[in-house]
């Protein structure tokens, strides 16, 4: 039996009813009535159970759909926690760092000023020191100027003292 696209489409809008319920027309010459009858029968019960398991099918996939959006949504939740988990290492990182470089700059710093403070120390010891050896040979040549004076006055002493003791012993023998 050949159908042309019309009769084609109008099959593809068969819904079960139609089958259950088919208006043929009966012919002297047809199929057995009862048999065609049971075949619409099964193929109404087959159409009627793919309909239901067509419709349970495309409720099964809305709640899938609606469960990967609701997976999409958190994939996105997660991905966007994720750039800004990273974005505030990245900034943490670099605060640490800056803070880091800023501690050390401070050392070197200090550093830099100890070092100067124990060189300038170094230094005014060192002019203390050079003053001490100028003070002492200046005492040393004072010592010694003293010392040459203190021993000039006591060979004159001596000679001076001789003299008069010897005038006098002198003077002593004329009178006697």
């Amino acid at each position: 039996m050949a159908y042309n696209k019309h009769e084609v489409n109008a099959m593809d809008r068969i819904l079960p009813i139609d089958l259950a319920r088919p208006r043929l027309r009966k012919s002297f010459r047809g199929y057995d009535v009862s048999a065609v009858d049971d075949l619409l029968q099964q193929a109404a019960k087959s159409l009627e159970s793919f309909i239901t398991e067509n419709v349970s099918l495309r409720e099964q996939n809305e709640k899938f759909r609606q469960e990967l959006d609701g997976y999409r949504s958190q994939d996105t939740i997660l991905r966007d926690t994720l750039v800004v988990a990273q974005k505030t290492a990245d900034e943490t990182r670099s605060v640490a760092q800056k803070h880091a470089d800023a501690i050390l700059e401070e050392a070197r710093s200090a550093a830099l000023a100890e070092r100067m403070s124990v060189q300038q120390k170094v230094s005014e010891l060192r002019w203390d020191l050079e003053r001490l050896k100028s003070e002492r040979q200046r005492f040393s040549d004072d010592f010694k100027v003293l010392i040459d004076r203190y021993s000039r006055e006591i060979a004159l002493l001596s000679s001076a003292n001789l003299s008069v003791i010897e005038g006098e012993i002198e003077s002593a023998a004329a009178q006697a």
